[in-house]
């Protein structure tokens, strides 16, 4: 028997088990909230056929994980119309959905620019920048659809203080280095995100004192002064500015409340005498305030505010009688004249020239108020060797240190321009070392 169950049949052999096929992965399970159908918000019409095609294709991506029959249709789509852009949507969204956001991104932008309100593209414009890193893309992207997405309304509020702050910082990088049309551009996308938010104003003062725009800064200035109405260094540089290029009327109220409030702050003093000279300089003709408000003069705007501003000048005798050729027909002949034969300021004595147009230099200015100080002053000892003959420039601006015209640590800086505003103030400080006011 035992033999004979040995020969008997033994143990079947067992068949390896089966390698399980792979299953396909969910596609992108946490991005379908992106994914949505490519032809949503689509501003064109769309035959049956391809609307078929796309949306199967579509469904097959999100349900099935088919990327190749997705991309498949989508390129096929393409071949017959190089500019469906719902068929770009497609491919992007595999690309969104493989971590290829680069890519994505670089797809979509030709169709954000032309179609910004489509709603599929910019869904995934906008996730990718964002994983990408893009934050200012992305909350452009979003913004334009969130009145006709949910999910992109969500993020925009979610990206808004981030997107904000690159770009204020985008803005303050260009304006350091100089850059102030990159600077605008920044600022063109604050202004449309948010345009009353304190980032944005303070972009918008910072680049109007880049460029030298005293109306825009003051514009800026006033809003900052309802956001933050207690800094009182933004109060008197709104002063400041009324005074220069606003309403004198109303620089001078500001700082005149700040003066009562302070009575004894005798910087506040010094800034109320030169707010009531400046409110004074708003009664002259207007052409007389429009030269006080340039950013940079000639030397026939600075021959005018010394004619108007200085009564010893306006109704004082000249001395001499140069000529000047060139101003003969200028419509400012009376003041240069009156200036020039007061001996204030040069005429070419070869030429005859008194070049009315040229820039008016810091030196220039300096030296004309150290003359007036010296010819029509009695008693002002502080000119040293100026107060004899016609000073040199490095000998005027030493005297107007000494007199007060410039501020205490101030440089001469003779070769650069000069305002208006400041030559005024220049002006004013000479005519209270001839006891005015």
């Amino acid at each position: 028997m035992a033999a004979l169950g040995a020969c008997g049949p033994g143990p079947r052999p067992v068949a390896p088990p089966e390698t399980p096929r792979p299953q396909p992965q969910p596609f992108a399970t946490q991005e379908k909230a992106f994914l949505v159908d490519p032809l949503t918000g689509y501003p064109q019409q769309v035959d049956a056929e391809r609307q078929d095609l796309l949306q199967a294709a579509h469904r097959g991506l999100l349900t099935a994980s088919d990327r190749e029959g997705a991309l498949e249709v989508a390129t096929g789509l393409l071949q017959e119309d190089p500019g469906f852009a719902p068929a770009q949507v497609l491919i992007a969204q595999v690309e969104l959905g493989e971590g290829r956001y680069a890519e994505a991104v670089q797809r979509l932008l030709p169709v954000s620019d032309s179609m910004p309100q489509f709603v599929a593209s910019q869904l995934v414009l906008g996730r990718a920048a964002e994983l990408a890193g893009d934050i200012p893309l992305s909350y452009s992207a979003y913004r334009e659809i969130a009145p006709r997405s949910q999910r992109a309304f969500q993020k925009v509020g979610e990206l808004h203080p981030r997107a904000l702050e690159i770009v204020s910082n985008r803005l303050q990088e260009s304006l350091r280095q100089n850059q102030l049309d990159g600077a605008e551009k920044h600022l063109s996308l604050l202004r449309a995100w948010a345009p009353s938010e304190v980032r944005t104003l303070e972009g918008t003062r910072a680049l109007a004192v880049a460029r030298g725009d005293a109306a825009a800064e003051l514009a800026a200035v006033k809003e900052l002064v309802q956001q933050r109405p207690g800094e009182r260094a933004l109060i008197e540089r709104r002063a400041e500015l009324e005074l220069a290029v606003g309403d004198p009327g109303a620089g001078l109220q500001i700082i005149q409340g700040l003066a009562a409030e302070n009575p004894n702050d005798p910087e506040l003093a010094e800034k109320l005498a030169a707010a009531k000279f400046r409110w004074r300089v708003s009664l002259l003709p207007r052409e007389v305030q429009e030269v006080a408000a340039k950013p940079e003069l000639t030397k026939a705007d600075l021959a005018v505010l010394l004619y108007w501003l200085v009564p010893n000048v306006r109704y004082g005798r000249p001395t001499t009688g140069r000529i000047a050729t060139d101003v003969l027909d200028h419509r400012h002949q009376e003041e240069i004249v009156r200036v020039v034969n007061l001996g204030l300021m040069d005429v070419d004595q070869t030429l005859h020239r008194f070049s009315p147009g040229s820039p008016a230099r810091r030196g220039t200015a300096l030296r004309s108020l150290v003359l007036v100080l010296s010819r029509l002053g009695q008693g002002v000892t502080c000119l040293g060797g100026a107060a004899k003959g016609y000073p040199s420039t490095s000998a005027a601006c030493e005297a107007s240190a000494s007199c007060g015209l410039l501020a205490p640590g101030d440089e001469c800086h003779s070769g650069a321009a000069i305002g208006g505003g400041e030559a005024v103030e220049l002006i004013r400080r000479t005519l209270k070392l001839l006891g005015g006011s």
